[in-house]
């Protein structure tokens, strides 16, 4: 095993030990951004890349992502062959999301770690450097332990038929007859109306939301992009990424004025979507 090897051990460690917390209290979405982290920090070493590999690969069958595990074996299979030759792109992520060549910016702390560990005779500073980012990692994997599981509010309002926030419309979303898996693509339906249920027509949306208890966006940007009949929208673009607590942000510009509503869904299933009916 490399000096290098030796040094990015623990900082790669500290990534996959936050992975599986993130995943064991349900949090998928940070859970593969900690062995994203691992794959850029472990990949100039071949047994660190090589395992953080298979830990997506078994991630990926774990929550019934087929595709990303059949990806992450042939990628196995290469980071045996290809790293200690330098065949790597800097930067990569690893999943299957990204081109396995691709070259991507690194983040600043992890370009900090890979330094600190690259040096030939580390001085006493960059061993503190070392150990203080391997540390401050560490301390991201405990307080995700710490704070556990986080469920859905006991009052959480599921309904998909309701008034905007300052009463100007009446709006529902409607999903899918079969919702599609996780990661998949799909479109909803947006229902736009007076208070008194008169369809208004001519409406424009802007769309936002994400997980509030994970503090990441939609991993898509949904447009409403046209008016199928009158009143009714065609909302294209969306996917889920995990399971959890979704928030869906509707900002209506139609006749009536400026309003915004906001839609709580909750994904209960690592292959199937799941939503509440109204």
């Amino acid at each position: 095993m490399t000096t290098f090897a030796i040094r990015i051990k623990p900082s790669v460690h500290t990534e996959l030990a936050a992975a599986k917390a993130a995943e064991a209290c349900g949090h998928f979405y940070t859970s593969f951004q900690h062995l994203e982290r691992a794959h850029v920090l472990g990949q100039a070493t071949t047994i660190e890349h090589v395992r953080v590999h298979w830990r997506m690969f078994r991630f990926a069958l774990r929550n019934s992502l087929y595709g990303e595990a059949y990806g992450q074996l042939w990628r196995s299979v290469a980071a045996s062959i290809f790293t200690a030759p330098g065949l790597v792109p800097e930067g990569n992520t690893g999943g299957t999301d990204v081109s396995a060549f691709r070259r991507m910016p690194v983040p600043k702390d992890l370009q900090q770690a890979l330094d600190a560990a690259r040096v030939a005779n580390t001085p006493a500073s960059g061993k503190i450097m070392l150990r203080k980012l391997t540390a401050s990692a560490a301390l991201t994997a405990l307080a995700t332990l710490m704070t556990g599981c986080v469920t859905q509010p006991t009052d959480l309002n599921l309904s998909l038929d309701k008034k905007s926030a300052s009463d100007l419309y009446r709006v529902a979303l409607v999903p899918p007859a079969q919702m599609p898996a996780i990661n998949q693509m799909h479109s909803w339906k947006v229902k736009l109306a007076t208070p008194e249920g008169t369809p208004v027509h001519g409406a424009k949306f802007l769309v936002d939301g994400g997980m509030p208890q994970h503090g990441h966006g939609l991993p898509t940007q949904p447009r409403v992009t046209r008016e199928l009949e009158d009143g009714t929208y065609a909302l294209d673009g969306m996917k889920f990424s995990m399971t959890g607590w979704w928030e869906l942000k509707l900002t209506i510009q139609g006749p009536q004025g400026v309003d915004k509503v906001t839609f709580n869904t909750m994904i209960k299933n690592p292959a199937l979507v799941a939503v509440s009916a109204p």
